[in-house]
């Protein structure tokens, strides 16, 4: 482990944008509204991202805590030790989720003392009014962190949303079966909107619902038009920024705020293309970040590929969306807003099986790669193994495999740590590994 330095000690990861530079305040600005609608006395909602339910609890004034984003915020500030330590001595085990075991520990430590744990970073995570599961098929926090959380918060109820998606297999045909998860995601919707009536005295507005799932639909092909701007070269964003700007993806849909966002973001990338700057002067290769959440305490990696003439035009991670103009659905002739959410979650999610199913052998999440490397003319491939987040990396090796059958001479790089546990991070091996990367890329450039 490389010695951990004090946040004032450590140089700001450099951004190429502007959009990515503000991404900071924004994200204090959140945690400080929570804070205050806790003593304006408004509801609060435990939330996870991807959760599907941003137009609901938007569309009935309850004020969404976003948990993850909170931990992430500990490892950035690289004081999420203690709270994963707390967690350790309540019997959770460290190869859990670090996110969850950071929450926990600092729930746990707030409750214990009956206000915020001493040095809270931005102030602190505070108490909601409901916790809100959405239990999907990749991540078993999102059904197990908040029942875990009753221990120490027993007054404060549960509602875990199921959001299935149909499994991919190559010997049937989904279509015929994702009426049936609209159906029952839709029940599901219904189900949470009961819950949190009951639970908060807020009704729902169905008028402004209509209103921010039109909103939601329009962010996200306005988001997709964004990034595939960065197919230009050189290109005028990378992945280091990526990480800033997934922000008003995972946190802000359902807001005014985060549209207006990828407006300006859009405006910014279309200029810097006219004038050809692109994240460094010397464009050498381009790169992909094929999967894997990113150490939230070292992403000033990122700036470490760049001083060696690499960017990352395009990464999988937090590219959860496609463009609803892409589905093979018009969602604007759903008019039940519940229904058409459910929808839009489905064709998302298996928005590449068609693809794959056209080529043997293949799966939708190797074919998105396939994709991406063409489109935006990748040289090399990088993926990051987080030692305690199972779901979202486990299969990244065989996607590789996959991909060098393909492409036999492209140069891989697996990274090995953490998403907040900077016990697991070694700067000085992980820059050794790097250079060894981008000597087989000048190598194979040069072949």
């Amino acid at each position: 482990m490389t010695e951990e330095k004090k946040p004032e000690e450590r140089k700001k990861r450099r951004t190429a944008t502007e959009a990515a530079a503000s991404i900071g305040p924004m994200v204090k600005a959140m945690i400080t509204d929570v804070q205050k609608a806790r003593e304006e006395g408004k509801p609060i909602a435990f939330t996870f991202i991807a959760c599907a339910y941003d137009e609901i609890i938007r569309a009935m004034d309850i004020v969404p805590s976003w948990v993850e984003n909170y931990a992430g915020i500990c490892g950035a500030k690289r004081d999420a030790q203690r709270f994963l330590e707390r967690a350790e001595s309540l019997n959770f085990s460290r190869s859990l989720c670090t996110y969850a075991l950071c929450g926990l520990g600092f729930d746990s430590w707030r409750e214990e003392l009956g206000e915020m744990p001493p040095d809270a970073p931005w102030g602190g995570q505070v108490k909601p009014t409901v916790m809100l599961g959405s239990g999907q098929i990749l991540c078993d926090p999102r059904n197990k962190w908040f029942q875990a959380a009753q221990h120490y918060m027993p007054d404060v109820p549960v509602y875990d949303v199921s959001l299935p998606y149909p499994a991919y297999a190559d010997d049937y045909d989904f279509h015929e079966t994702e009426g049936y998860y609209v159906k029952h995601i839709v029940e599901q919707l219904r189900g949470l909107i009961d819950f949190l009536e009951e639970q908060t005295g807020h009704k729902m507005d169905w008028a402004r619902l209509e209103e921010l799932v039109d909103l939601v639909d329009r962010t996200y092909d306005l988001i997709v038009d964004t990034y595939d701007l960065r197919r230009a070269i050189p290109t005028p964003m990378g992945t280091g920024d990526a990480m800033n700007t997934m922000v008003p993806i995972q946190f802000m849909m359902a807001t005014q705020q985060a549209y207006d966002f990828f407006t300006n973001l859009n405006a910014e990338l279309k200029d810097k293309i006219a004038r050809k700057e692109g994240v460094i002067e010397d464009e050498k290769y381009r790169l992909i970040w094929g999967g894997g959440l990113p150490s939230w305490f070292a992403l000033g990696d990122f700036n470490y590929f760049n001083s060696k003439g690499a960017v990352f035009p395009v990464e999988t991670t937090y590219r959860t969306l496609e463009s609803t103009r892409d589905f093979d659905i018009d969602l604007k002739k759903i008019k039940d807003p519940l229904e058409h959410i459910a929808w839009r979650w489905v064709k998302t999610w298996t928005y590449w099986y068609d693809k794959a199913r056209k080529r043997p052998g293949s799966h939708p999440d190797v074919e998105r790669l396939i994709q991406y490397i063409e489109d935006f003319k990748i040289d090399g491939i990088v993926m990051h193994e987080a030692f305690s987040c199972r779901s979202w990396h486990v299969g990244l090796i065989w996607q590789l495999n996959h991909l060098k059958k393909i492409y036999r001479d492209m140069p891989s790089l697996i990274l090995e740590s953490d998403i907040i546990d900077i016990s697991s991070y070694n700067e000085a091996d992980t820059r050794a590994r790097i250079d060894a990367f981008i000597d087989t890329l000048e190598a194979v450039k040069d072949r």
